[in-house]
C-alpha cells in the first residue's frame, strides 16, 4: 500500500538518525515517548522483515489505565487502576514475572462526557537513576525506589490548589531532569471548563521532594506533557498551560518566553515537538503551527513562522522521520500525514477513518502507528509517500496507553492487560 502527496520534496530540515548499538546493549524505555521525549527509539534498527504474524512473548493483568509502560534492563514498570485504588507494578521483562507491587487509595469518579475512557491514571511514569515517578489522576506525586517499591516520597496537588487536577484528570507526565522532577499542579472547576484554574509548574528535588522554585502564571494544561530542549545553547522546559505555552530557564523557573494558546474546551493534549529552534505543535481545532525562539540578548523573542488549518492533531503527539514531520490528524475521522516543517506544507496524507487516536513511534526510516482498534500498522516514509509494509493485530480492545520500544520488543497496554511481543532481528 503506498500513500502518494502531492509533490516529492527535496531534503528539510536536518533530522536526528538512529542511534546504532551493538545487539548486547538493552536500550531503555524509561518514560512518556521515550528516551528523548519524542517518539523516537535509539537502538539497532532491524532490517529484516517482521513476523507474518505477531510472536506473543507473555501477557498478564495489570489493571485499567492509559498510563504507558516503562523499561530498564529487564524490567518494566507500569501504573494502573484496581478499584479505587492505584497500583505500581514491576515485572520482569522476560516472562512478566511479578517483583513488587504498591498501591494507595485513589477515588475518582470521572466526567460523564469522558467515562469511556475510564478512571485513569493516565500519565506515564518517568524512571531515573532508580527513582520511578509516577503523577496519579487526581495529580499525587509518587517517588518509588525502582527496585523495591519503597515509596520514597509523595506530594499531592490537593494539599494547596481546589481544583487539583485537570477537568478529566491529571495526564501530564512528570519530566526527570538531573535532580529535578517537574510537575504542573493545580486544576479546573468542571462546571467551568473554559474558565482558568490556579496552578504552579512545580520544580522538586528528587532525592526528598523538596520545592525548588515554582511558576505561577497558569493552570495546567488537560494533558499536554512538558520537554526539555536545548536553544541557543540554553536549556529550557517547555510546556503548555491552559492559556499559555512557556518557556522557563529549569534551573531557576525564570520565565523566559511565552505564547498565547488556548484550545477549545481545554483540549490541550499534544506535547510540543522542537525542531532546533523551531516549535511545531497542534491541538484540537488548532491546525498545525511553527514559531521561531531566539535570543537578543539577555532576552527572548518567538516569532510565528507558519499555520495550517488542513491537518490538526487532537490526541496523538507528531515525530520527526527523514526531515518531515508524520503527525496523526482528527480531520477525516483519523488520518496519517507528512509536513514540511520550513513552511507547513503538506507532503502527503493517508487513508481516512483510521480511528480517534494513533500513538506514533520512529524507529529508523520506518514508522510505527498503534490505532486505538489495537491494530498497529509498519510503514516507510519516503519523500511524498508513506508505504506500508506491513500490518499486526496486537489486541482486540483499544491500545490508548502510549507503547513502548526497547531493541526488538514492543510492549503495550490493552484494556486492563501488559503484552510484550517480538519483531524480527536482522
Amino acid at each position: 500500500m503506498v500513500f502518494m502527496g502531492r509533490r516529492a520534496k527535496r531534503a528539510l530540515l536536518s533530522a536526528a538518525l538512529l542511534v546504532s548499538v551493538p545487539a548486547t546493549v538493552h536500550s531503555e524505555w524509561p518514560q512518556w515517548r521515550g528516551a528523548r521525549r519524542d517518539g523516537s527509539v535509539s537502538a539497532r534498527a532491524t532490517k529484516a522483515d517482521w513476523p507474518a504474524t505477531p510472536v506473543l512473548v507473555w501477557e498478564r493483568e495489570v489493571g485499567e489505565g492509559y498510563s504507558g509502560p516503562v523499561v530498564a534492563g529487564d524490567r518494566v514498570w507500569v501504573h494502573a487502576r484496581k478499584g479505587d485504588q492505584e497500583v505500581v507494578s514491576s515485572l520482569t521483562l522476560t516472562t512478566g514475572e511479578p517483583v513488587w507491587s504498591g498501591r494507595y487509595e485513589a477515588p475518582f469518579e470521572q466526567d460523564e462526557s469522558a467515562l469511556g475512557h475510564g478512571r485513569g491514571p493516565y500519565a506515564t511514569p518517568s524512571l531515573a537513576d532508580g527513582r520511578l515517578f509516577t503523577l496519579g489522576v487526581t495529580a499525587v506525586l509518587s517517588a518509588w525506589d525502582a527496585e523495591s517499591g519503597k515509596l520514597l516520597w509523595r506530594r499531592a496537588s490537593s494539599e494547596e490548589f481546589e481544583p487539583s487536577f485537570p477537568y478529566f484528570g491529571a495526564a501530564a507526565s512528570p519530566l526527570v531532569w538531573g535532580e529535578v522532577c517537574f510537575v504542573h499542579f493545580g486544576g479546573q472547576d468542571r462546571g467551568e471548563v473554559e474558565d482558568p484554574g490556579p496552578g504552579a509548574m512545580i520544580a522538586w528535588r528528587v532525592a526528598d521532594g523538596k520545592e525548588l522554585w515554582r511558576w505561577e502564571g497558569d493552570g495546567p494544561a488537560l494533558a499536554a506533557s512538558p520537554v526539555i530542549h536545548q536553544i541557543g545553547g540554553r536549556e529550557q522546559l517547555i510546556f503548555k498551560t491552559q492559556r499559555k505555552i512557556v518557556g522557563l530557564d529549569p534551573r531557576t523557573g525564570k520565565e523566559l518566553w511565552q505564547i498565547p494558546f488556548k484550545v477549545d474546551m481545554d483540549n490541550t493534549i499534544v506535547t510540543p515537538l522542537l525542531i532546533g529552534d523551531r516549535l511545531l505543535t497542534s491541538d484540537w481545532e488548532m491546525g498545525m503551527r511553527a514559531w521561531r525562539i531566539h535570543s537578543t540578548g539577555e532576552s527572548w523573542t518567538v516569532s510565528e513562522l507558519w499555520k495550517n488549518s488542513k491537518v490538526s492533531l487532537f490526541m496523538s503527539s507528531p515525530v520527526v522521520v527523514k526531515s518531515q514531520v508524520v503527525g496523526f490528524s482528527h480531520f477525516r475521522r483519523g488520518q496519517l500525514f507528512g509536513l514540511d516543517p520550513n513552511d507547513g506544507d503538506i507532503l502527503w496524507r493517508g487513508e481516512s477513518k483510521w480511528g480517534e487516536h494513533a500513538s506514533l513511534i520512529r524507529w529508523g526510516e520506518r514508522v510505527l502507528v498503534f490505532l486505538e482498534d489495537g491494530l498497529l500498522i509498519v510503514g516507510e516514509v519516503s519523500g511524498d509517500r508513506f508505504t506500508a509494509v506491513g500490518r499486526y493485530r496486537l489486541a482486540r480492545s483499544g491500545i490508548w496507553g502510549h507503547p513502548a520500544l526497547v531493541d526488538d520488543r514492543i510492549i503495550i497496554r490493552h484494556g486492563s492487560r501488559l503484552a510484550v511481543y517480538r519483531v524480527g532481528e536482522s
